[in-house]
C-alpha cells in the first residue's frame, strides 16, 4: 500500500510538472500568428500594360526622316511597329523633327510652338536625335583639316545648350523618359584617314554622355558602332585606305541613313527603350 501511495504520489508530481512545463512554453514560444478572414483579401499589386502609348520623337534630320524611300519619318515609325509587335498595345506618334535643327534650334521650337509643347506633354516617351549639326557647324568645310583642339573648346558650348535644352523639354514634361542617340561619322568608310574626325566625334559623344548624367531617366543610345562601321563596308584596299561603300547611307547625300541604316538606329532604340520599360509601358 505505502509503495502504491508513493507511485501515485511521483505521478501526480510529474503530471503537474509536465503541465506547468507545457503551460510555460506555450506563453513563451508562440506559434506563428495567421490573419483570421475578415472578409478582405491580401490585395496582390499587378502590373497593367497601358492600352495606348505615346511617343513623341524630336530632333534634327535623322528624326524627320532624310534619306528613308518610304518618306515615313524615319525611324520612328519602325519604333512603333516594334513596340506594337512587342507589346500589344496602339503607339501614336508625333514627329517634330526637322532637319539642320542645332539644339539651340530644337529648343527654339519648343519655346515657340505650341503644338511641340502639347507634343512633348502628352508623351510616355521621347526620342531626340541631337548633336550632329552642332558639330558640323564647327567643321563647316575644314573635313580635311580638323583641329580636335578647337572640337574641344566648341564641345563646352554644345554642353551648355544640351542642358538648356533637356531642361526645357522637363518643363514640359518631368516624368517621361528621355531616349538620346549618338551620333556618327559618315565619312569613315570613305575617308578612314582622317582619324582626327574620328575622335572629335567621339568626344562629341562623350560631351553627351557627360552632360545627361545630371539628369534623371535620360538615356544615351550608341548608333555610332552600327552606322559608322557597319557590316558590308569593308575597306576595299587596307593600304591605300579606301572603303566601297556604307550600305546603311542614303546614295543621293553619303551622309543621312537609308531605309537599312534607319532599321538599324531604330533596333538600338528599341534595345533600351524595352530594358527601361518599367518607365513608360504600364498604368501607374
Amino acid at each position: 500500500m505505502k509503495k502504491l501511495l508513493k507511485f501515485i504520489q511521483t505521478f501526480l508530481i510529474v503530471a503537474v510538472s509536465a503541465l506547468a512545463i507545457f503551460m510555460i512554453l506555450n506563453l513563451v514560444v508562440k506559434t506563428p500568428r495567421f490573419q483570421r478572414s475578415t472578409g478582405s483579401k491580401v490585395s496582390v499589386v499587378k502590373k497593367v500594360v497601358k492600352k495606348q502609348v505615346t511617343l513623341t520623337a524630336i530632333g534634327d534630320s535623322l528624326t524627320y526622316g532624310v534619306g528613308d524611300a518610304t518618306k515615313n519619318g524615319g525611324y520612328v515609325p519602325l519604333i512603333k511597329k516594334e513596340l506594337e509587335l512587342q507589346d500589344g498595345n496602339q503607339v501614336t506618334t508625333h514627329n517634330f523633327g526637322v532637319s539642320g535643327d542645332t539644339s539651340t534650334q530644337i529648343r527654339t521650337r519648343i519655346l515657340k510652338q505650341r503644338k511641340v509643347q502639347d507634343g512633348l506633354a502628352n508623351a510616355d516617351l521621347i526620342t531626340m536625335t541631337v548633336g550632329a549639326n552642332d558639330l558640323m557647324h564647327e567643321l563647316r568645310n575644314n573635313i580635311n583639316n580638323v583641329s580636335v583642339a578647337k572640337i574641344k573648346t566648341a564641345s563646352k558650348t554644345y554642353q551648355q545648350n544640351l542642358t538648356k535644352l533637356i531642361k526645357t523639354i522637363r518643363q514640359h514634361n518631368a516624368k517621361a523618359p528621355i531616349v538620346i542617340a549618338s551620333i556618327y561619322d559618315p565619312f569613315y568608310v570613305y575617308f578612314p584617314q582622317l582619324t582626327d574626325l574620328q575622335t572629335g566625334m567621339a568626344w562629341w559623344n562623350t560631351t553627351t554622355q557627360n552632360t545627361i548624367k545630371q539628369f534623371t531617366d535620360v538615356y544615351y543610345v550608341d548608333i555610332d558602332s552600327v552606322m559608322t562601321k557597319p557590316k558590308g563596308s569593308i575597306l576595299a584596299n587596307n593600304k591605300q585606305k579606301q572603303a566601297t561603300v556604307n550600305p546603311y547611307l542614303y546614295t543621293k547625300d553619303h551622309f543621312h541613313p537609308n531605309n537599312r541604316g534607319y532599321q538599324a538606329i531604330a533596333n538600338q532604340l528599341v534595345t533600351k527603350i524595352q530594358a527601361i520599360k518599367t518607365q513608360w509601358l504600364y498604368q501607374k
